[in-house]
């Protein structure tokens, strides 16, 4: 059990750090084409290659509850306990499009028809939610403002011209994606040790342990920029998660390898989640600001589904 629980730390901090590495040369490389940091936020912040790279390799290692977890989980915790608290610590005015919004809602139907109708996310469903995922990002692209290179962005660190910058760049992907591809790796093998010698549930340690482990985080990339004058940037990465978790991580997952949501996971954690969302799209259409009052509820939220899953801990 120890040896398992080592695996799983071990493992989740190997992404994390992989992932840091991963978001730099990905910024980097970005800035080389003149893509807007406004933009470039919004696709690394949703992209979130740990929790890919953790979903693939479970769903591979045929543990679907785990994989599905780096998904709805993480959602969640970036939706409730991640921009609760970071609405607690700074309130935020909205400053974002109204594209944004309508593009999580339409993320959140797909989800929704892919997921509850069923219960298996197959090979069809995967390249659907993929296409639709590159499709509302490109879609942002084109008509957000926002997320458009403008003249007065600059970039806060001044990397080096030419190929010096481009390899360093690239040497940080390269890296990121390895360090994250081994952390993967020793995640699964600690959570197949865990299972077996404490008889926690799968989806127990998929939706909250790994689920809330790899979205801490998102406090963080919410609460620098906000607090430095760049809400739009904080909010760019609420909607660029949801976007691409539950499109294209969860499309490419199903790709790899079909999973079958437990039926927990039908009857609460989708559910859940899909509200959630919907609850925080409508308040980034409705609202100009959103401050402590709205952190305070999702925190609470955030509380009751840490609740419910302790309820439903063990095998």
């Amino acid at each position: 059990m120890v040896i398992g629980a080592l695996f799983l730390v071990g493992g989740l901090a190997l992404i994390l750090w992989g992932a840091e590495r991963f978001t730099d040369g990905a910024i980097r490389t970005a800035t080389r084409f003149a893509l807007s940091p406004f933009f470039v936020g919004a696709v690394v912040s949703g992209f979130e290659p740990e929790n890919l790279i953790t979903g693939a390799a479970a769903a591979a290692g045929g543990l679907p509850q785990i994989a599905l977890g780096t998904v709805i989980g993480s959602a969640i915790f970036l939706l409730t306990g991640a921009l609760g608290l970071a609405l607690l610590l700074v309130p935020m005015a909205v400053r974002i499009p109204r594209e944004g919004p309508l593009a999580m809602l339409a993320m959140l139907a797909l989800f929704t028809g892919a997921v509850l109708t069923g219960g298996t996310v197959g090979r069809p469903e995967g390249g659907l939610l993929v296409a639709a995922a590159i499709g509302l990002m490109i879609w942002l692209y084109r008509r957000s403002p926002v997320f458009m290179r403008r003249p007065d962005d600059e970039d806060e660190t001044h990397e080096p011209e030419g190929s010096t910058g481009t390899v360093r760049a690239l040497g940080l992907l390269i890296a990121g994606t390895g360090v994250m591809v081994l952390g993967a790796a020793l995640v699964v093998s600690g959570v197949r040790t865990l299972l077996s010698a404490t008889k926690l549930a799968e989806i127990f340690l998929g939706m909250a342990v790994i689920g809330m482990s790899e979205s801490l985080e998102e406090t963080a990339r919410m609460v620098a920029p906000a607090r430095r004058g760049h809400p739009e940037l904080a909010w760019g990465n609420v909607v660029g998660t949801v976007v691409v978790l539950l499109g294209f991580n969860l499309g490419l997952i199903a790709l790899i390898r079909p999973v079958t949501a437990d039926p927990l996971v039908l009857r609460f954690h989708a559910p859940f989640l899909i509200g959630c969302g919907v609850i925080v799209a409508v308040a980034l259409l409705s609202a100009r600001r959103l401050g402590r009052g709205m952190g305070a509820f999702l925190i609470a939220l955030c509380g009751l589904y840490l609740a419910v899953n302790l309820v439903y801990m063990w095998q």
